[in-house]
């Protein structure tokens, strides 16, 4: 075993940080057998020193910049959040000839793919494994052990605060809001949830993941986004009558030289095996024309599994390093094609309040048949029967977003329909 040390610098030690350190300690006789060389932590960068934490105080300084341009440093994990001061930060380390090891989906998502073409560009590393999936291994499969594929379609369950309040609204009956609350109670959510809730959290992490999959670039905003807000009780159980689960699901798939991403609620055959991913584990299923489905599952953050994916970048850096290979690092192509939307093809489920009187569902099938949209199955029920109102709940046939869109925005009282309460997109293929 070489005897000289590979010396390692943190930007942040919050939850991620302190589990990535504990393992680097904790296993650290079998880290060094992997590497061929001992990994040794230099010094931790952090913003609040008054903030107790588990590693010894002469570890840690508020000089983070001295982090980055120290000659002696090898390696830096950063595990800050946010894309600044990150993404300056490891910029300037990158630029002083450092390898990169990083948790920070959202800076990747922005602003990956200058870092990634200036890690290349030095012939350094810069990984983001646990950007993902947390503990699940995504990125290095897609990079290697599929690499020969052409990605058809990539579909998941990237969020395990949003999977965690639809399980406990699907078995506990529970409303949105009631789930959330357990779930801030539990620490699986934030206090301020709109990063997990209004699906921010899961548009990132597709678009690190379509990058990698198609190999193009792929811009945040150029991944559709819908979040769980809005969603009832009502729905869980009609989409479980109709033998469905909701699930909310990143997909991005290939549609001719196009890639459309799309973040939303979506129905699952309960016999698919992503409805059957529960609380706050995370999966993805990918496609490939020569290896067909493979699916990946487990717990997808928290403090262990995700220092287990950090760690995992850094013993293949610093493998890199001890053997004097080149930066593991191909940049996705920039200018790439994305579809909106309005261009997805796929059936839709449908809830909406009703005048309870006769022809009102036939004139409702007649406008919705004018856009191309056609019906399926469908369930009801009365609201009130004083008031004369009911509720019905349809699924279409597939047909183009654009058309279901301007269908539900001519129904109208002239149909009798009084309220559109609820509509989302349906994945129909069990597996």
């Amino acid at each position: 075993m070489a005897t000289a040390p590979l010396r390692i610098g943190f930007l942040g030690f919050g939850v991620v940080g302190t589990g990535t350190y504990r393992m680097l300690v904790d296993n650290r006789e079998s880290i060094s057998r992997k590497v061929g060389a001992p990994l040794d932590v230099a010094k931790i960068g952090i913003r609040d020193p008054q903030k107790p934490r588990e590693a010894p105080d002469a570890l840690f300084t508020t000089d983070l910049e001295g982090i980055v341009d120290d000659p002696d440093i090898d390696m830096i994990i950063e595990v800050m959040g946010g894309v600044e001061p990150a993404g300056s930060l490891i910029e300037r380390a990158l630029r002083n000839g450092k390898h990169v090891v990083t948790a920070n989906k959202e800076l990747i998502a922005k602003r990956g793919g200058p870092l990634i073409r200036l890690a290349a560009a030095n012939s350094l590393d810069l990984h983001f494994e646990a950007a993902v999936g947390g503990g699940i291994p995504l990125i290095q499969p897609l990079k290697h052990q599929l690499a020969g594929n052409d990605v058809l379609k990539l579909m998941g369950i990237v969020n395990g605060t949003t999977n965690y309040i639809l399980t406990r609204m699907t078995e506990q009956r529970m409303s949105l809001e009631d789930a959330l609350g357990e779930a801030q109670r539990l620490g699986y959510a934030e206090a301020d949830p709109t990063a997990d809730v209004d699906g921010h959290d899961a548009q990132c992490k597709l678009a690190i993941l379509s990058g990698i999959a198609f190999g193009r670039e792929t811009p945040v905003d150029c991944v559709y986004r819908e979040g769980i807000r809005g969603l009832t009780a009502d729905d869980i159980h009609f989409a479980g009558i109709l033998g469905y689960r909701i699930k909310l699901l990143g997909i991005a798939e290939a549609i001719g030289p196009a890639v459309l991403a799309r973040v939303h609620p979506t129905l699952l055959p309960k016999k698919h095996p992503l409805a059957n991913v529960h609380d706050v584990y995370n999966a993805v299923q990918i496609r490939g024309d020569f290896v067909g489905d493979v699916i990946f599952s487990g717990r997808g953050a928290g403090s262990d599994p995700t220092g287990s994916a950090i760690v995992g970048d850094l013993i293949d850096v610093a493998r890199n390093i001890r053997l004097g290979g080149a930066g593991n690092v191909i940049a996705p192509e920039t200018g790439g094609q994305f579809l909106t939307i309005d261009s997805l093809v796929s059936r839709y489920y449908l809830r909406m309040r009703v005048d309870d009187k006769p022809r009102v569902l036939g004139q409702i099938a007649s406008r919705l048949g004018e856009f191309d949209v056609s019906l399926t199955d469908m369930e009801m029920r009365v609201l009130d029967a004083a008031a004369g109102t009911g509720e019905i709940v349809f699924l279409t046939h597939e047909c183009r977003e654009s058309d279901f869109r301007q269908a539900t925005e001519a129904l109208d009282d002239t149909c009798g329909v009084r309220e559109i309460a609820t509509w989302l997109r349906v994945e129909t293929r069990e597996a």
